[in-house]
């Protein structure tokens, strides 16, 4: 049972992670430019200023423009093309996009309607405008639902997170595990993701109600009792405060709901509240933090029999800061603290603090030289267990202590504006006073995410 504890907390850590890192190291945006593309922008501005009437001119800077991220600079140029001649419907139609890019869905929809208007189009062109003018009109309703999936392979060197040898406590004696026991790798399939449903409130701060539900399971393809699965609820509205105080400033009170399953039998269930925080501090920094309580339910079950020892109460607070170093690059910082508190069996209750930090880094498509950027995160975690009373089936003479070291490195190939590659390694160390609980985790995710 204890081993199945720290299976289940290691992958919601594992899972809490790759919503937090690699959801980032997904985005698309603008990069900057390389040193040619800098001097190719600057020749094509030039010639601009030459020849402001000249549409190729015109449509080249726009281009090479949209592939800095200048993309003020692009709807500039673009728009001058249609005081030339207004009957371009591609560039309206790339206008529209260039709109859409910077969150002007109003303004793209004008554009879209007039390229769908517009007789005689290619029948590609129309199609693309009736797709981005599908997507304006979705994210311009009160009511509309965002989210993303993954699905991938990976490997794992220790998927049941063993011990690293069979020498462990007992009753406080020498105690030898049998070799099924011991840290095992395997290989797995592992799926997650979220629907968002967002709901405008129409009220002056900005008011929606927002409602989440996320999900994971991994399925391994030898030690199925490592199989885990995640169900999790929120929801709650999310509003503006200290208007005309702070720029940008956000609370959402929510409640939650989850449930896990290890192996296939139930875990345990959970029911909570909390309250998030979201202020962008300046122009480059942007903060989110938030305080949850939770309740969980653990289940006792022909597979594991005494798990209701471990029902208890949760409280957990964590904040992370962005920072926008350049366009291309960001820094990124959090901190956690998580109390638990157990009914009735005091040696499993336990605080715990954690630490990390990381970048992620934008750069120009290398080998197809599209415009999506491909992206590499790199993040570094620190945690300390401490637990409350020695447990007396380990050792009843010592309060188990432990330290996590997580790393990972990710990267972010783009297939499209909403499909991604990802490639992933970790490291997973975790040290600890009583060798019961010490392994070492290397793995490897490998799969392919999209956004809708």
């Amino acid at each position: 049972m204890r081993r199945l504890k720290q299976l289940v907390c290691a992958v919601v850590i594992g899972a809490s992670l790759f919503g937090t890192i690699i959801a980032p190291a997904m985005a698309q945006g603008p990069v900057n430019a390389s040193a040619e593309q800098e001097r190719e922008y600057d020749d094509a501005f030039q010639e601009m200023l030459r020849k402001p009437a000249d549409l190729d001119v015109l449509f080249k800077f726009a281009t090479i423009a949209t592939k800095t991220g200048d993309y003020e600079g692009a709807i500039s140029a673009l728009e001058r093309m249609l005081l030339v001649n207004p009957d371009l419907p591609r560039v309206r139609l790339e206008l529209a996009v260039l709109y859409y890019r910077l969150g002007s869905y109003e303004v793209a929809r004008t554009y879209l309607e007039a390229v769908v208007a517009s007789p005689g189009i290619p029948p590609e062109v129309r199609a693309r405008a009736e797709q981005y003018l599908a997507e304006v009109v979705k994210r311009s309703s009160p009511s509309r639902f965002v989210g993303e999936t993954f699905a991938g392979v990976r490997y794992q060197s220790n998927a049941n997170l063993g011990p690293p040898t069979s020498s462990v406590r007992l009753f406080g004696q020498t105690a030898n595990l049998n070799q099924s026991a011991l840290g095992t790798a395997d290989w797995g399939v592992v799926g997650s993701g979220y629907v968002r449903h967002i709901y405008d409130l129409g009220t002056q701060d900005k008011g929606a109600l927002e409602t989440q539900l996320t999900g994971y399971a991994n399925r391994q393809f030898q030690l199925s009792q490592a199989n885990v699965s995640i169900l999790d609820l929120t929801s709650g509205p999310r509003f503006q405060a200290f208007q005309g105080i702070f720029e940008d400033v956000s609370i959402k009170p929510l409640m939650s709901l989850g449930y896990i399953w290890v192996n296939d039998v139930p875990y345990y269930g959970s029911y909570g509240s909390g309250v998030e925080f979201g202020a962008l501090l300046s122009d480059k920094l942007r903060n989110t933090s938030n305080a949850t309580y939770r309740r969980l339910m653990y289940q006792d079950s022909w597979y594991l029999p005494f798990n209701s020892l471990y029902t208890g109460n949760e409280y957990s607070a964590n904040t992370t800061f962005q920072y926008a170093l350049t366009d291309a690059v960001m820094l990124f910082g959090n901190g956690n603290i998580q109390r638990y508190m157990t009914d009735n069996s005091p040696q499993y209750a336990y605080i715990l603090l954690g630490v990390g930090g990381g970048m992620q880094f934008r750069f120009a498509d290398p080998l197809f030289k599209s415009q999506l950027p491909w992206s590499i995160a790199l993040s570094a975690n620190l945690q300390w267990w401490n637990y409350d009373q020695p447990d007396p089936v380990v050792d009843p003479t010592l309060t188990r202590q432990q330290n996590d070291v997580i790393l990972n490195i990710t990267l972010s190939v783009p297939f499209d504006e909403r499909t991604n590659l990802i490639v992933s390694g970790g490291r997973f160390v975790r040290s600890s006073n009583i060798p019961n609980y010490d392994f070492t985790n290397n793995s490897f995710l490998m799969g392919v995410s999209w956004r809708f």
